[in-house]
């Protein structure tokens, strides 16, 4: 993750949250008041967001000094203090909400995808994630996905062919898009999302080169027949599977034969974890 694309959302957030000065602050704060503050994790979690932390602080006042006691992408427990900033009280004062802002939802994504990918390791699945994502937030969710130990999907609409049941409809059914995919060039890898047992069977037919299927929203029954049927062709083909996964169901998708589990959830409707920043000292310069 590039230092410019954390600078731009960090700068849009601190445009939003201090347009102008921090009333309470310049009222009750004076500018020679020094402080220290600690960041405190009161659940266990997955350490995410130090270099945004890190950016919010210099844009505020870059004489701000933060040391963290952990890596990103360590596990904390529940109760440990895991970082400390230090200098003017104002300036801790007008970066906290922010900072915290960013810690705790790209912590949520890094915590929850931690648990999920250690589940699904065992069977050899890795957990993808998909472009439901915030507005503006694209960058620092899937790198929130990286550092749980998840893969990332597509960035982009420019990053692959993943043909989806909207593009089916559209081209009049599989049958024409497999026919197109055979007559027309193409030098990305092809996924195609597949609905139903026929139209997997269709595409393990074709001579079309398909690098991956997308079985979406199967039953636990005719996800068994496709991951069947897939192996019984005998054709080189990536399974993921989709459709409602979140950490409270994954059980159900815990089969040999899987090779991505992909998740909307893990970025557009994660829990943001709970982490406060407690001013600790203060002292007059």
């Amino acid at each position: 993750m590039n230092k410019w694309q954390i600078s731009e959302v960090v700068q849009k957030a601190l445009s939003e949250d201090l347009p102008f000065e921090d009333l309470t602050s310049e009222l009750l704060i004076e500018d020679n008041l020094y402080g220290e503050a600690y960041f405190l994790a009161k659940e266990d979690l997955v350490v995410c967001g130090i270099p945004v932390v890190e950016e919010v602080f210099q844009k505020v006042d870059g004489t701000v000094e933060l040391s963290f006691k952990v890596k990103e992408g360590e596990e904390v427990s529940k109760g440990t203090k895991f970082g400390v900033a230090r200098g003017k009280v104002k300036s801790l004062l007008k970066g906290e909400r922010v900072a915290l802002n960013f810690l705790q939802h790209l912590s949520g994504i890094a915590t929850v995808v931690r648990r999920m990918q250690k589940k699904l390791s065992p069977y050899g699945i890795t957990l993808l994630d998909t472009r439901k994502t915030l507005p503006g937030l694209k960058v620092l969710q899937k790198y929130a996905v990286r550092v749980g130990g998840g893969q990332n999907h597509r960035f982009s609409l420019s990053d692959g062919l993943l043909i989806k049941d909207n593009h089916i409809k559209a081209c009049g059914g599989i049958e024409k898009v497999l026919e197109k995919l055979n007559r027309t060039p193409h030098y990305a890898a092809v996924e195609i999302e597949v609905k139903s047992l026929t139209e997997l069977s269709l595409i393990l037919e074709c001579e079309a080169n398909i690098s991956a299927v997308l079985l979406d929203n199967f039953s636990q029954k005719d996800l068994e027949k496709a991951l069947d049927m897939i192996k019984r062709s005998g054709k080189k083909v990536l399974v993921e599977v989709s459709g409602g996964v979140k950490e409270e169901n994954l059980d159900r998708f815990l089969i040999p034969g899987i090779d991505y589990l992909s998740s909307g959830a893990i970025t557009h409707s994660v829990k943001a974890v709970d982490i406060s920043f407690k001013v600790d000292k203060v002292w007059k310069v």
